[in-house]
């Protein structure tokens, strides 16, 4: 028997039908303003990125140039240093040239070395030279304003971190080459026979978080944003992409004070001669662009280097003296039986990307080959977020260890620098109470970056607070790291830092490093003298030392009776260095070494709140001003007194252009930070769609649930 089927509406069909149309045509709706939208921002986000390749790169925009590169003065320079032993003095000589027709003004952001003991400035104009003077920086500001609106040749330098400064220098005539002349002071590190010194060339973009106000008393919001907009600004600056501004040249005088074994350079090609017992060394090239630090490493023949020096120099009543001390060697060569609990911290954010990220791979994987059974460990990754391997340390398995290098091999750089949270979540790891007996996990936390970030006062408060019982040890990446974040953290993290220049020399170096932070080698440092003798040196307390690092320390002394003993504790003995004036050598700038080291310790002691914010800055003038040196509260200031430009004819001013570092890649770090690519756009919209058809056969099914 055959039966017909027959299907007719009812009130619930018809209801149904009706949700129907509504929901498609929602979704209509929805497809159609995802890709207007989509379309809209994708185009804004290409205009933006071409705009950027003319104006400048920044991680974070911190204001615009007023004129593209090829109207801004032309800056050439050339670096000059005399290095004997440990101690360096360096000139840098730029030259700006200005080929328009225009009287402008030049502003240059350029770093030096993060230790640096800047004392002195000259400009010449023509053939006349002018000496520049130490004011407090609001002076300095309104005497270099002055001059410049009343047409006078001017050059105001400012420190804006320890190793990172502007010049500014106005009134520079159409078709006129004005030089600037700068001077420095510092000091070369020692690592056993093994001497490093690194001149940075190139300021990288700084990465600064968005502005953390929710926790600021409302009086205090406008006085905060004020402080950081003004912050950024003087971090930023143009990139030139094409890494071609800037060329400089180099010139090195070294006098070792032993026979060379080695001598040689991860950065660039040298031209070495010797002259006697000194070395001259330049670039292959007469002069490069400066994009890239100058690395200079040279080994000592063994044993021919005294272990111990005192660098000295007497201003008046006061005797300076730079303290050089190479612990004797260890006799625990053995690996220590006590375990670790590391945490590998490793930065894949966009400044990363190319060949800083094949670095810090390299670096990590070595560093988890050398995990023991007993050790325990875990894996952060962060840019703009953060993620954990394991969410805890756990133990050093094969098949954890060959999880976590698998994780490593695949990571890409991308996104900001949000550096705070996972640090935080490193330290704040492990049991803070933890005691410090041979049979407790030695706590480590290895931090690999570039240390690209602006706001390093706010992470050195951050790893102060939450340090407890653990050490920080920073790995330093790229060919132009923010080395003075990379060292303050590790000093204030009671660990060290490491370089590491390039990719080649990652494996080797970090496998050393990981052997030598096993343990200190001395602990319990301290410089002692006769009790009559006035000593003062920073910082108050001695650092560790690990493997063959040498102690480097300025001291001042009143009333030294000529004896100085350094002790300390070592694995199975107590060390005492005793040092005499025969171990004296004479050398200029160690006063002013003892104060810039001083400086720095002020600057802690007003960051961590130990001392009030005005009385610190007067300290800090009382120092800077009779040692001649630029601070964050003391500026150079040179002022050339003849007339040159009339009233009537228009300043220019213009921002120098940096190059954009060697190895990083222009793409990962174009864009406001933050902001989401076209790509992301687009993905976002399919999902919206995608999701939009699942709410209709999601209703469809409801519809058809309901019939029965």
């Amino acid at each position: 028997m055959k039966v017909q089927v027959f299907s007719h509406r009812t009130s619930h069909s018809y209801r149904q039908a009706r949700r129907d149309r509504i929901l498609i045509g929602a979704i209509a709706l929805i497809v159609f303003l995802t890709v207007l939208i989509s379309s809209v921002l994708a185009m804004a986000s290409v205009a933006q990125a071409a705009e950027a390749q003319n104006d400048g790169l920044y991680l974070r925009p911190m204001g615009q140039t007023e004129a593209t590169f090829t109207q801004a003065p032309r800056l050439a320079q050339s670096i000059q240093l005399d290095i004997a032993a440990v101690v360096a003095r360096g000139t840098v000589i730029q030259l700006f040239r200005n080929d328009s027709q225009n009287w402008v003004e030049g502003r240059y952001r350029f770093p030096l070395p993060d230790k640096a003991a800047v004392d002195r400035l000259t400009i010449r104009v023509n053939d006349r030279v002018v000496e520049g003077e130490v004011r407090e920086r609001s002076t300095a500001k309104k005497e270099y304003e002055a001059a410049k609106e009343a047409g006078q040749t001017a050059a105001l330098l400012d420190e804006n971190r320890p190793n990172q400064f502007m010049l500014s220098l106005a009134n520079i005539g159409p078709n006129e080459m004005v030089s600037v002349t700068l001077e420095f002071q510092t000091t070369v590190s020692r690592d056993g026979d093994l001497f490093e010194f690194r001149m940075p060339l190139v300021t990288a973009p700084r990465y600064l978080p968005d502005m953390k106000l929710s926790a600021t008393e409302h009086p205090q919001i406008q006085a905060e944003i004020d402080r950081q907009m003004a912050d950024a600004a003087r971090l930023g600056f143009p990139i030139d992409a094409s890494r071609q501004s800037n060329p400089t040249g180099l010139q090195v005088t070294l006098d070792a004070g032993a026979e060379l074994a080695t001598l040689e350079s991860p950065s660039h090609d040298l031209v070495v001669s010797r002259e006697g017992e000194k070395y001259r060394i330049g670039l292959r090239l007469e002069a490069e662009p400066a994009d890239r630090d100058i690395v200079l490493r040279w080994r000592t023949v063994r044993d021919e280097m005294p272990g111990a020096m005192l660098f000295h120099e007497r201003v008046g009543k006061v005797d300076y003296m730079l303290a050089m001390v190479q612990p004797p060697r260890s006799d625990q060569a053995k690996r220590l039986e006590r375990p670790r609990d590391v945490t590998f911290v490793i930065d894949t954010s966009g400044s990363m990307e190319g060949d800083s990220m094949k670095a810090a791979s390299a670096a990590l994987i070595e560093a988890l080959g050398a995990l023991g059974p007993r050790d325990r460990f875990d894996v952060i990754e962060f840019n703009s977020s953060y993620r954990r391997l394991f969410g805890q340390s756990e133990p050093a398995t094969p098949a954890r260890l060959q999880k976590a290098i698998g994780f490593v091999a695949g990571l890409k750089a991308d996104g900001g620098t949000e550096m705070m949270p996972p640090l935080r979540s490193a330290l704040s790891s492990g049991d803070r109470n933890q005691n410090s007996s041979v049979d407790a996990p030695l706590r480590q936390i290895v931090f690999l970056t570039d240390g690209l970030v602006g706001n390093e006062d706010e992470l050195f408060q951050m790893i102060e607070a939450n340090l407890g019982n653990a050490r920080l040890f920073t790995v330093s990446l790229g060919s132009a790291p923010n080395g003075w974040f990379m060292r303050k953290s590790a000093q204030l993290g009671a660990g060290e830092t490491l370089n590491i220049a390039n990719v080649s020399e990652a494996a080797p170096k970090m496998a050393e490093f990981y052997k030598r932070i096993e343990t200190p080698v001395a602990i319990d440092l301290a410089l002692k003298a006769d009790p009559n003798t006035q000593m003062e040196l920073y910082p108050e307390r001695l650092p560790d030392l690990y493997g063959a690092r040498a102690l480097i320390v300025p001291v001042a002394m009143e009333n030294w009776d000529g004896e100085l003993t350094l002790t300390g504790k070592m694995a199975n003995k107590d060390m005492s260095v005793h040092l005499t004036r025969a171990d004296l050598h004479p050398a200029k700038g160690i006063a002013k070494l003892w104060a810039k080291t001083k400086v720095e310790t002020i600057e802690d002691d007003i960051r961590r709140g130990a001392v009030d914010l005005e009385i610190g800055r007067l300290a800090i003038l009382d120092l800077a001003i009779p040692h001649r040196l630029a601070t964050a509260y003391t500026s150079f200031v040179a002022v050339d007194r003849p007339v040159r430009r009339s009233q009537e004819e228009t300043l220019h001013q213009h921002d120098m252009p940096n190059n954009l570092p060697a190895g990083m890649v222009m793409a990962s770090i174009a864009g406001p930070a933050g902001a989401t690519g076209w790509q992301s756009m687009v993905l976002i919209g399919l999902g919206l769609i995608v999701t939009s058809f699942g709410l209709l056969l999601f209703s469809r099914r409801l519809g058809a649930g309901g019939r029965k």
